[in-house]
């Protein structure tokens, strides 16, 4: 039902099977009233922007006209829209009026009944900060009634989809039990409800906080669904943290107040209207004069705001969907959150969970590192680099620092790798960058404007607990120096070939573990590009064992190269391990699929380079997964290994 096609940070470009019909992720659902009549937007313009709308059940099985239609025709054509219908249960009237005359199971069965494609259980939208005794009883209702909505549908047989919402109120262990125990129930979406009020008192860090302590405990394998979130501005964040599904009636409500939304914020058409034009280009502002729209009837003036409103929201989600693809979303959300002091200070608060987010956010990326301020410090990125230091195996060490004159990668433009002393740059970002392994992603690939003195402190714990820790292997400049000397010296020149050097280094960063041994250091050539002069080609033999690819220099094997690594990495350790069904499959270089997978690294990262085996370890194929290891255990759709090529069996 749901696959990853693409991913940034905790984001994802999804692919959602609904009744037939293909949704892409990240989206919105436009809200749309049961009564066609108080609809403020055309349907046939929502046709247009969507495939996916989201409407009410619960009014329409209060109000006796709407019901008729709907159990007679069925939704879609109550409503007018014959793609995917989203329907929430009457959580959202209960919480605003205390009570609603529908019994749980009742509204669940009246969603199959008139057709829903998404149905939603009547679960209990606890306010924030009430009494902890209210929340946990009430999470426990909701519980209660989610186990037995499920039961129901499997009883039934049910054909809807149904959403198992995640409540808790403000108290965030609670929300990770809700969360723990909705994903037992295995339901199709997981909305995360009850932040409305938290996000009209742009409590933005609450929500942040509710978001991910859901993400913790939810399956990943199931799009979730940011309740009521619809201002634009907002998204961006939601969906570095993990959000699929938005769904919008601010679009309308905003537009009835006058109000005119932007991706950075909201504007008022009272102060709008003395401009010759909107800021927008979309097809009501290249239309209409701001004064223009401002002397309309009231009906009028709302209908073409919302509008406005529709095509800024979709035209947001696409800017986010385009991030994703170029691995630039954590720059957006940087952007956006500058928008509102709240929504910084969201971003902030997420620093606290970087160490979970950086398994999702994938280990290489199509465009640079582009610092944007303080908050870029604590980045998925600078995060892994760090972790990824102790891979490698110090012998020697030496620490320097190089003027901001110096291009990246340091290693490509100073003259400083001589020997087997590990040559170390003191980085304000990064903290250490060691020079045999510079050119890696983001190390070499990294924008960093001259940083303000506050900035430059950030680093320095990282630095002084690292010397402390090798203080025994530091080498002062003094004996830095003899070791220069004495290795470039004609008695010891070739004992130490600096690029085979090199590759082993980039190898411990890249797997954790040596690949290349004292033996092969010997035997390894190395074949530079003609017009950069940089490593293009690991050798062995007449044989290439690696390539390095050229936008993010990782080591990419070949299948000399990938049985090296199989002898040298222990099982299961960078292995994705495939059903016996799918073997010769994978060994005729055909991508391994998602259901196929019966085990793997749990510690791998989107976008490593694994090896595809059988339980017996022996190796099929190998590739680049597009999963995580907790995602290759829990998905049953899409492509979990994009392989490369397939190996033949041997005899």
């Amino acid at each position: 039902m749901f696959e990853i096609k693409d991913r940034d940070a905790m984001g994802r470009i999804g692919k959602l099977k609904i009744n037939g019909h293909k949704i892409e992720t990240p989206t919105i659902m436009p809200v749309v009233h049961p009564n066609p009549k108080k609809q403020v937007v055309p349907i046939e313009l929502i046709k247009k922007l969507t495939d996916i709308i989201i409407t009410n059940s619960y009014i329409t099985y209060s109000t006796p006209k709407l019901r008729e239609i709907a159990e007679e025709k069925g939704i879609h054509e109550l409503v007018g829209f014959d793609k995917v219908v989203v329907t929430d249960s009457g959580s959202f009237q209960l919480s605003v009026y205390g009570d609603i005359d529908v019994e749980p199971l009742e509204i669940v069965e009246f969603q199959e009944k008139i057709g829903v494609d998404v149905g939603t259980i009547l679960d209990i939208p606890t306010p924030p900060d009430v009494e902890r005794e209210r929340a946990e009883k009430e999470l426990e209702e909701t519980l209660r009634r989610a186990k037995a909505s499920i039961e129901l549908k499997k009883e039934k047989n049910f054909k809807l989809l149904l959403n198992g919402t995640i409540q808790g109120s403000t108290y965030l262990d609670l929300r990770r039990k809700s969360a723990e125990e909705m994903g037992k129930l295995d339901f199709d979406i997981y909305p995360i409800g009850a932040v409305v009020p938290l996000m009209e008192e742009y409590r933005y860090r609450d929500v942040a906080e509710i978001i991910i302590n859901a993400k913790m405990c939810l399956p990943t394998n199931k799009p979730i669904h940011l309740f009521g979130c619809g201002h634009p501005m907002a998204f961006a964040l939601a969906v570095a943290l993990g959000c699929d599904l938005f769904d919008s009636a601010a679009y309308a409500l905003y537009a009835k107040e006058g109000r005119y939304l932007t991706e950075r914020g909201t504007l008022h058409l009272e102060n709008l209207k003395d401009l010759d034009r909107f800021p927008c280009s979309c097809p009501v502002c290249s239309t209409y004069k701001p004064k223009e729209i401002y002397r309309m009837d009231k009906k009028q003036r709302t209908r073409l705001l919302a509008e406005h409103n529709l095509y800024v929201t979709f035209e947001e989600i696409s800017r986010i969907k385009n991030a994703i693809k170029e691995g630039s979303l954590w720059e957006l959300v940087e952007e956006r959150c500058r928008c509102h002091p709240k929504l910084l200070d969201a971003l902030r608060v997420v620093r606290k969970y970087m160490d979970f987010i950086e398994r999702f956010d994938p280990v290489t990326k199509k465009s640079a590192f582009f610092y944007s301020g303080y908050e870029s410090l604590f980045r998925p990125e600078v995060l892994r680099h760090k972790k990824r230091l102790s891979r490698l195996k110090f012998d020697k060490i030496y620490i320097t620092t190089v003027s901001k004159r110096v291009e990246k990668p340091y290693s490509e433009n100073l003259n400083l790798i001589h020997s087997d002393v590990d040559v170390l740059v003191i980085d304000d970002v990064f903290g250490l960058v060691p020079l045999y392994i510079d050119t890696f992603y983001p190390l070499a690939q990294s924008e960093v404007p001259d940083l303000f003195e506050f900035e430059k402190e950030y680093n320095k714990p990282f630095v002084k607990e690292f010397i402390e820790k090798y203080k025994d292997k530091i080498l002062d400049i003094t004996t830095y120096n003899y070791y220069i000397n004495y290795y470039n010296s004609e008695a010891n020149k070739n004992k130490i070939n600096p690029d085979a050097l090199r590759i082993k280094k980039m190898l411990q960063y890249q797997y954790g573990y040596d690949i290349i041994d004292d033996g092969l250091m010997k035997k390894i050539t190395i074949k530079r590009s003609k017009t950069t002069g940089r490593i293009r080609y690991v050798m062995l033999d007449g044989k290439t064992l690696f390539s390095i690819r050229s936008y993010d220099n990782l080591l990419i094997p070949t299948e000399e190269g990938a049985r090296l690594l199989h002898k040298k990495i222990p099982y299961p350790k960078y292995r994705v391990v495939v059903d016996r069904e799918v073997e010769e499959f994978a060994r005729e270089g055909k991508s391994v699929y998602a259901k196929f997978v019966v085990d793997c690294d749990e510690e791998l990262r989107p976008y490593e380079e694994v090896l595809v085996v059988n339980e017996d370890d022996e190796l099929l194929a190998f590739g680049t997964t597009l999963l995580n290891g907790k995602e290759l255990m829990e998905f049953n759709y899409g492509i979990a290994v994009d392989v490369r090529k397939g190996i033949k069996k041997e005899g």
